[in-house]
């Protein structure tokens, strides 16, 4: 009895220890506690908070889309009933972008005029797992979403939380010199979603939940209007130096957002270190960055316009330019251009190529091989080669008019030079990636988003024409509106199909391909139709989208955001 009391006694004075010591914080803790930029976890949160801030973190993008598939198989068998979502939330203590969204409908926040949860998304699912900025965790990255085809990426850590807010902010701001300088000294990546079924979680939604297809189909010709061409002229060759002058042409369409550009220089096995640069031709070279690397596009040049390459000319290598632009970020209708040219400094000649004009008809080139100081060939013709079927024997700068296609096109300019250089005889020159089509016509589309205050209710109604990366046009309409009654969504006007050859634009009434869709009850109206044939919208004659309730309410969306482009 007397052993049973002292082992109890021990055990008292043990436990009575243990509170004893838990009374008195670890310095460590504290100080993480204190640094409002540290992530902090909880044990009812899978994820992470910075400043008051939940954000989901996931291991990969497989474990993303597990769970988002998870998510989406509970919702449709659910009857899309957004108490799923709801609960989803809740069970994970986490304050989602969806949530935002209806706490600005049910007046629980501030309505905020420039926040548009479809420029993030218009997957309901998607929406439920990203944070109240649009933002995700992956692997040892954040993530921020776009409803376009461009979303952004940087290493994570919460300090960089509130860089890539600020990347957000000047974008909506339109300060690209700002989101260049963040983009470049931070570590930000572009994901072109369009591109990427792994990303594409509205394509996932509208496949069953399930990625269809695993590999990346890499155009970065996405459709929506916006084109780069990138050129390397050769200026001259003194001093024991190649001199390069990087320029870019664009098509773009009107009205957009100005653009976030960036150049990458690589070299599979030249020398970088004696690579310089210089924003002038005349001006003060220096060595290029090797900071800041993109592991698929080289080193990112700290310019955003013309610039100018020396090269020693006892570099027989050849480097590569690539130039990357992107146009409407975080407005559901962000586009990537990209386009790239091969230096070859053991023959420094090249074609450039200038865009005179474009438009619904017809676009104009004029391409140009040049010498430069202290560089010379003979040449006494040049046979060039259009891409498009044409041929004609004449100097060295040539100017051709292409026929614009319905859908855009990519043509390959060749010339022979019937002569000498860089010691070989009729010596063909490459220029590829010349961008030619209707101007006017769009795969992809997001309508301005609608919203208004009615009895009471947020109402929001979006509309969307995607062409997916397997080639396939999608046509997305939602009506939101926490209203019970029934929805009806209606298309009218005409839409366009390239013709077999894509020599021209079939017109189509939009009416006997998307047909209307009516649902009752509170939930919203979402109207998916996905078909093989590749449809455009066009800027001159787009088509609406009716919207209406029983209770009385119309609107017609248009696409009052969309222009030719030029």
């Amino acid at each position: 009895m007397k052993t049973n009391l002292r082992i109890t006694g021990f055990i008292l004075i043990f436990l009575s220890f243990l509170v004893f010591y838990s009374c008195f914080p670890d310095d460590n803790v504290t100080e993480k506690q204190t640094n409002s930029q540290t992530a902090k976890t909880t044990q009812s949160f899978n994820g992470v908070i910075c400043d008051g801030k939940k954000i989901l973190k996931f291991g990969s993008l497989a474990d993303l889309q597990q769970e988002h598939l998870a998510l989406y198989q509970q919702y449709e068998a659910n009857n899309q009933d957004e108490q799923v979502l709801v609960d989803y939330e809740n069970l994970n203590n986490f304050y989602s972008l969806r949530k935002k969204d209806q706490d600005m409908d049910d007046g629980i926040i501030p309505n905020d005029p420039n926040f548009d949860e479809t420029n993030f998304t218009l997957d309901p699912i998607l929406e439920t797992l990203l944070n109240e900025d649009g933002m995700i965790i992956i692997d040892d990255r954040l993530y921020i979403w776009d409803s376009g085809c461009i979303i952004q990426s940087i290493p994570f850590s919460c300090s960089n939380y509130l860089v890539l807010l600020d990347f957000y902010h000047a974008s909506l701001s339109n300060s690209p010199d700002q989101m260049h300088d963040l983009f470049v000294h931070y570590g930000i990546q572009n994901i072109n979603i369009c591109d990427d079924p792994n990303f594409d979680f509205e394509e996932i939604s509208e496949n069953g939940g399930k990625v269809n297809g695993e590999e990346p189909r890499y155009k970065n010709k996405n459709g929506c209007g916006y084109d780069v061409v990138v050129n390397s002229k050769l200026t001259s060759c003194d001093n024991g130096f190649n001199t390069y002058e990087i320029s870019f042409e664009s098509i773009v369409p009107l009205g957009s957002t100005a653009p976030l550009n960036v150049f990458y220089v690589s070299s599979p096995f030249g020398d970088l270190s004696q690579v310089e640069a210089a924003t002038a031709l005349a001006g003060s070279y220096g060595a290029i960055p090797l900071t800041n690397q993109d592991q698929t596009y080289g080193y990112i040049m700290p310019f955003t316009d013309t610039f100018y390459l020396r090269i020693p000319n006892n570099l027989s290598d050849t480097f590569v330019v690539t130039f990357s632009s992107a146009v409407n970020l975080f407005t559901g209708n962000s586009c990537l251009a990209l386009d790239q040219t091969t230096i070859d400094n053991a023959c420094p000649f090249s074609i450039s190529a200038i865009k005179n004009a474009v438009n619904s008809s017809q676009s104009i080139w004029t391409f140009s091989i040049t010498s430069g100081s202290g560089c010379t060939f003979s040449a006494d013709k040049v046979t060039w080669n259009f891409g498009d079927g044409t041929s004609i024997t004449g100097g060295l700068t040539e100017t051709h008019t292409y026929s614009s296609p319905c859908s855009m096109e990519y043509f390959t300019v060749t010339a022979t030079i019937q002569g000498t250089a860089c010691g070989v005889s009729n010596p063909v020159f490459i220029k590829s990636n010349i961008p030619v089509g209707n101007p006017c016509m769009r795969k992809n589309y997001k309508f301005p988003t609608y919203k208004d205050n009615v009895n009471g209710k947020k109402v929001k109604l979006t509309a969307k024409l995607k062409r997916n990366v397997f080639g396939k046009s999608v046509f997305k309409n939602v009506f939101k509106w926490r209203v019970t009654g029934s929805k009806t969504i209606q298309s009218a006007g005409n839409i366009y199909n390239p013709s077999a050859t894509n020599g021209g634009c079939m017109q189509v009434n939009i009416s006997s391909v998307v047909p209307s869709k009516t649902t009752t009850g509170k939930k919203r109206n979402v109207q998916k139709e996905k078909f093989p044939a590749l449809y455009h919208i066009d800027a001159a004659d787009p088509y609406e989208i009716h919207f209406s309730h029983s209770n009385g309410f119309n609107h017609v969306l248009t696409a009052s955001g969309l222009y030719c482009s030029q």
